[in-house]
């Protein structure tokens, strides 16, 4: 039978709290093959709805589209200082490097803020709804291309919102299927 304090020692164990030195060398667990230590399963060790909470989702969301902008949009301005070129070798380097310098963080800035928005209106949109589906992510998608885009016109807010909620719902669909 365990004390409170080899049970507090035990809860701090699985919920993450901190343990003083004297609770470590105190506890004692039993040796049965049913007992607490053995129970954890695989399972436990993950948390669920892919694997993040709300700012893991955000920073890795951002993060991971502020790269793949930066790539994208990298790859494009190469291309584009590749095409345009330059008389001297000099100027040819030049060339490349400002156009994939302007494109690059251009579209690494947009993918980024869009991100952010998606993984905000998604959460909201989960907690309202009370579930966790396709359907946030297509209206999460639809309202961050269209909230990133609504100072400029219709016309464009209503492309982005299309094609983000597109990306999203597709982006979505890929990470619940792992």
């Amino acid at each position: 039978m365990l004390t409170s304090a080899g049970m507090l020692a035990m809860e701090n164990e699985y919920t993450g709290g901190i343990r003083s030195n004297l609770d470590i060398l105190s506890q004692r667990r039993p040796a049965a093959s049913g007992s607490l230590a053995t129970t954890a399963r695989k399972d436990d060790l993950y948390l669920h709805g892919y694997g993040r909470q709300w700012g893991e989702k955000l920073t890795y969301s951002v993060g991971l589209a502020y790269a793949s902008g930066l790539a994208v949009g990298g790859g494009y301005g190469l291309v584009m200082g590749l095409r345009k070129g330059g008389a001297t070798s000099r100027l040819f380097f030049n060339s490349v490097l400002n156009s994939t310098s302007t494109h690059g963080p251009a579209l690494a800035n947009q993918c980024a803020v869009i991100a952010g928005f998606y993984v905000g209106f998604n959460n909201l949109i989960g907690w309202v709804r009370g579930a966790d589906d396709i359907g946030n992510a297509a209206i999460a998608g639809a309202l961050a291309g269209g909230l990133f885009k609504i100072t400029t016109s219709w016309k464009a807010a209503i492309r982005y919102s299309l094609v983000a909620t597109g990306v999203f719902t597709g982006i979505d669909y890929v990470f619940k299927q792992m």
